[in-house]
């Protein structure tokens, strides 16, 4: 299994579109896997940062990926409090 450390919105729009490419999908196929177009599908692609959590996931199961969330490692970071402010 591959791991990818992912922290922007480009990041995973470039691992979205890889994993389907790797998968020989159109973004056709994969829309119709999940029952959406395939404009949709691109834009999703394209911006995944602003589809909602349920999407994003039901997108990352048809692709056969899942989240695995991981806490840093703060202090190897040289940081003893991390926060972040919403």
């Amino acid at each position: 299994m591959s791991e990818f450390q992912i922290q922007t919105a480009k990041q995973l729009a470039s691992h979205l579109r890889s994993l389907r490419k790797s998968q020989a999908l159109t973004q056709a196929q994969l829309g119709a896997r999940l029952g959406i177009e395939q404009a949709r599908m691109a834009k999703i692609e394209r911006n995944p940062g602003s589809v909602s959590v349920e999407q994003l996931l039901e997108v990352l199961n048809a692709l056969g990926a899942v989240v695995a969330i991981q806490r840093k490692d703060t202090k190897a970071a040289g940081k003893t409090n991390a926060r972040v402010n919403w």
